[in-house]
């Protein structure tokens, strides 16, 4: 399947209430007044209409009954083609994304002959798969509501999707209306994300409309989309228990901007540390101080020092602090500030890779269990381990063999070739470039394999980082063969530090 997120990221969905009471000037006024919040708060935003065939879409029998529900409105609010061409129009004038919910087969052919941008599976419709069939054909981005839908029925959606090569996303919804706030489970949104890794996922609100804190939370849930009905009161037309007016909706997507302004990660989904937080947090900890005189070329011991605050700007805090391992650089009298930098190991090194390679563990989700051996290969060296190298889990070594291999970011694993080994790689998560006899190298995706043939030389990288799963026949300590020199002329051992357990 190939995604084509970036339509949905951080996208607004506006729908029009009560099918803008079946008026077309009355559909402008609503597109207008969306197209003002839009360019305020300089954002990404559609505006959904509904599309269906009364012709066909409602029984003969039934079309002039008023005791079924929700008939007489769709009758009474009636428009044509050419009316909803004329509100299509005016949602790209103001320089909105056009968007539709069809019905019906009919809807869709509506939609396609518009032009529209986005098509909109509507939870009552979500697993009706006559129009599923004809929404999938139209190779239109969709974005699929999935009220009242058990996961079961998400994780066919998402097959049939998939399977269909469509670029689609998901919203979570509670279909009551209004929905209590007791009863919107924004939870889910947590595991949508996690099950459904590669699409987009968003969150459709019936609450009332007064209500901000749900698209906050939403936003912080991972909701990358956001979907409220929309209306415009007169002294005739009154808006339903769940639409917002422009007002409400403008305070809706100040506070949805808000909540991503807090939730956004600000360093390349890293945890951006800023220099403010740093000084203020030095000036709580605790520095490293001379307990007695001590002379240039001493090893400190926890018995030479002792730790208070506060800590000067160049001192040593009390967590940098090695008994034992700290050599004074020059002489210090007693009571006076450790002025040392801490100095960098080869233990320091492999504990630091350790750590890094277990949290990329746990967020992949990948359990080890108890029985393995952690390998580390470092074929420069520890000091230049986080440059050249990879960290081997070897799980199972029979006739077949099964490892996890785990590429740091930035990390690459020099060329080498086995004669008795074949290998097939799965990428389990990250990235990872995998080149094979020179040829141009293959940028992998999770779930993307690669077979090594024997004697075939390769290498492999990662730029953010990457886990993969290797499967071959058995593994033969002696049989990896490297075409640097340097490296071929190392005993294994040299090159090579394992760890029964970290």
């Amino acid at each position: 399947m190939s995604q084509n997120n970036h339509i949905f990221e951080d996208l607004f969905i506006f729908e029009m209430a009560n099918s803008h009471q079946g008026s077309v000037e009355h559909g402008k006024d609503i597109i207008k007044a969306m197209g003002k919040i839009a360019r305020k708060h300089n954002i990404k935003a559609a505006v959904k209409l509904q599309y269906r065939d009364l012709d066909t879409f409602i029984h003969p029998d039934y079309k002039d009954r008023t005791d079924v529900k929700h008939i007489p409105r769709f009758m009474s609010t009636r428009l044509s083609y050419d009316q909803f061409t004329e509100l299509v129009d005016a949602v790209r004038a103001e320089g909105l994304v056009t968007m539709s919910t069809p019905f019906d087969e009919k809807g869709v052919e509506w939609c396609l002959d518009q032009g529209i941008d986005i098509i909109k599976v509507a939870s009552c419709s979500s697993l009706d798969w006559p129009l599923l069939a004809a929404v999938a054909a139209s190779k239109k981005p969709l974005i699929i509501s999935t009220g009242g839908k058990t996961m079961a029925d998400i994780d066919k959606l998402y097959n049939f999707f998939t399977h269909r090569g469509c670029e689609f996303a998901f919203l979570h919804c509670i279909a009551e209306y209004p929905a209590p706030l007791d009863g919107l489970q924004l939870n889910f949104i947590d595991r949508m994300n996690k099950r459904y890794r590669d699409t987009v996922i968003g969150y459709s609100g019936h609450e009332a409309p007064d209500e901000n804190m749900v698209p906050m939370l939403a936003i912080a849930k991972g909701a990358q989309i956001l979907e409220r009905h929309v209306g415009l009161p007169t002294e005739t037309i009154k808006l339903n228990a769940y639409s917002m007016n422009p007002e409400q909706a403008d305070k809706w997507v100040e506070s949805a901007l808000l909540a991503k302004a807090m939730c956004t990660t600000k360093k390349d989904n890293e945890k951006y540390i800023s220099q403010a937080e740093i000084d203020s947090l030095r000036s709580l900890m605790r520095g490293t101080y001379a307990k007695r005189d001590i002379k240039a070329g001493e090893t400190m011991t926890s018995d030479d020092v002792f730790f208070a605050m506060p800590c000067g700007e160049k001192q040593m805090t009390s967590g940098e602090f090695k008994s034992d391992k700290t050599v004074a650089t020059r002489d210090y009298k007693i009571n006076e500030e450790i002025c040392e930098t801490p100095k960098t190991t080869g233990v320091g090194i492999v504990r630091n890779a350790i750590h890094d390679a277990k949290g990329m563990l746990y967020e992949a989700g990948i359990a080890l269990g108890e029985d393995y051996e952690v390998e580390l290969s470092h074929h420069y060296g520890i000091p230049h381990f986080r440059q050249y190298g990879a960290i081997i889990i070897n799980i199972i070594n029979r006739e077949y063999c099964k490892k996890y291999i785990i590429v740091l970011p930035g990390q690459k694993h020099p060329e080498h070739a086995h004669r008795i080994k074949e290998e097939t790689f799965q990428l389990l998560y990250g990235d990872l470039e995998v080149e094979i006899d020179g040829k141009p190298a293959k940028k992998m995706k999770p779930g993307d394999m690669q077979t090594v043939l024997r004697g075939e030389y390769h290498a492999f990288s990662s730029v953010d980082g990457a886990i993969f799963e290797e499967v071959s026949t058995q593994h033969m300590k002696s049989d990896s063969y490297y075409r640097e020199k340097r490296i071929s002329d190392l005993d294994p051992m040299e090159r090579k530090t394992f760890l029964k357990k970290w």
